[in-house]
């Protein structure tokens, strides 16, 4: 295991303590790596498990800012790790990154069911800068 793979189990541990899925179950986790550019995710649609951690690398390879917003992500606790900070949250209102930038979200998927997100700087979501964590 390279030391960035090592790094994102680590940080899944963090996250998912107090009550959440044992450090075997996140030892299988895969990171998803999902491109930002103008104006689209790619891919636009991301496959999760739910009762399983999700580890999805953003990463804007545009020439301008994009974000994510996700209205099922306002509750659910999370951890974004990026090249300068690591933050844990109750919930996610929005992740910005500037082009070349790369975070990294960590949650738990509690159900199943298609949660919907945007980039949400204006003209962005308009232009088809969507997509959906599709939970199973």
């Amino acid at each position: 295991m390279d030391r960035s793979s090592a790094l994102l189990v680590a940080v899944s541990l963090v996250a998912l303590a107090c009550g959440r899925p044992s450090p075997a179950a996140v030892a299988s986790v895969s990171q998803i790596v999902v491109e930002m550019n103008e104006f689209r995710f790619r891919p636009a649609t991301i496959v999760l498990r739910a009762g399983r951690p999700a580890v999805i690398r953003f990463v804007n390879r545009g020439q301008i800012a994009h974000q994510i917003q996700a209205d099922s992500l306002r509750h659910l606790p999370v951890t974004i790790v990026d090249a300068h900070s690591r933050v844990e949250a109750p919930g996610l209102d929005i992740l910005r990154l500037q082009p070349g930038a790369t975070a990294t979200l960590s949650f738990l998927p509690r159900a199943s069911g298609r949660m919907p997100f945007a980039c949400t700087i204006e003209g962005h979501q308009e232009a088809g800068m969507t997509g959906v964590f599709a939970v199973r």
